[in-house]
């Protein structure tokens, strides 16, 4: 029994149509689905998370909602960039 070289035609057709197969699953409607759910999840976590911390030291230290803005923004600020991370990610494969 001999192993087919990688120069072979046959060999680089079922690469490029398993390549071709695993991008479509990639790209298809179920995958776009969870990538948006998840970036939803990666910036809406982080935010929520900020406001509650600040108004819960607003409300120990009396402090208006100086601690409230400050964490609100960076919860948003940490979510976008942890989201744009990941989109990036899943545009390189």
């Amino acid at each position: 029994m001999t192993i087919p070289n990688d120069d072979e035609p046959f060999v680089r057709e079922l690469e490029r149509q398993a390549q071709r197969i695993a991008q479509a699953r990639r790209s298809g409607f179920w995958h776009g689905l969870a990538t948006v759910g998840a970036v939803g999840w990666m910036v809406a976590l982080p935010t929520v998370a900020g406001a509650l911390v600040g108004r819960w030291l607003d409300e120990r230290f009396a402090s208006g909602i100086l601690w409230t803005l400050g964490l609100l923004t960076l919860g948003v600020s940490l979510g976008s960039v942890s989201a744009w991370r990941h989109v990036r990610k899943e545009l390189e494969t």
